[in-house]
């Protein structure tokens, strides 16, 4: 992987270790497998080395060379959507482990900005939505979107990108009602109505102790029963 393309927070994964010993011997690797993930997080970017830890926001971690590691690539990407259906109160989870908002853009039309672009007033290294089909299947520099999450504003797709904060559950928006959070929805109550029980049984069996734990169990539930 080249040194320029990483990022802090990225997830990445290692298929060697040529700094400080070897793949087997890394620690976070090791952890990362124990608890099924499959990738580490970039924690330090030094001068001679990147640090990986498998726990995001760290500032440790094991030592590894640019190229001993690739972005990570979840198993299966999200295609429930298309270029058409994008708005810009949704917050976009890209390849790379950067967090987009789609923002209108008067030469461009809709791009991508993450938070050094927002910062930065929408500067020209935006993704433009142009580099994807309708299907948002990328071409070859854009960037893959990993999922998207339908936020209720604007605003609050900008704060989150600022703010480097992600939705507890990253998933495709399915199409349905919205549903009014300040409408109060009307209490079930857990009542149960009159019901009437035949139970036919045999002559022999009919003053059994087994019978008589049978109506005591459902005569709570009901009101009346008979014997048949």
């Amino acid at each position: 992987m080249k040194r320029e393309d990483i990022k802090l927070g990225m997830m990445v994964t290692p298929h060697s270790k040529s700094y400080c010993g070897n793949l087997e011997s890394s620690v976070n690797w090791h952890y990362a497998k124990k608890k099924n993930q499959p990738y580490l997080f970039v924690s330090r970017i030094d001068t001679n080395c990147i640090v990986l830890d498998f726990i995001k926001d760290s500032n440790s971690g094991d030592y590894f060379l640019p190229e001993d590691f690739e972005p990570y690539i979840e198993e299966s990407g999200n295609t429930k959507m298309k270029k058409s259906e994008l708005n810009s109160s949704m917050l976009f989870k890209m390849r790379d482990g950067d967090l987009c908002a789609l923002l209108d853009d008067i030469e461009n039309g809709k791009m991508f900005c993450n938070k050094e672009d927002i910062q930065q007033g929408y500067s020209s290294y935006c993704i433009s939505i142009n580099d994807y089909d309708e299907d948002l299947s990328p071409e070859d520099e854009a960037y893959d979107i990993v999922a998207i999450k339908q936020l209720n504003t604007c605003v609050k797709v900008i704060a989150d990108v600022l703010s480097d904060t992600e939705p507890e559950e990253w998933d495709w928006v399915e199409k349905g009602e919205k549903v009014d959070k300040d409408v109060e929805e009307p209490k079930v109550e857990n009542t149960v109505q009159n019901i009437t029980i035949n139970i036919t049984i045999d002559s022999s069996n009919k003053d059994s102790s087994q019978f008589r734990e049978l109506i005591n169990g459902l005569s709570k539930y009901a009101t009346q029963y008979s014997k048949v």
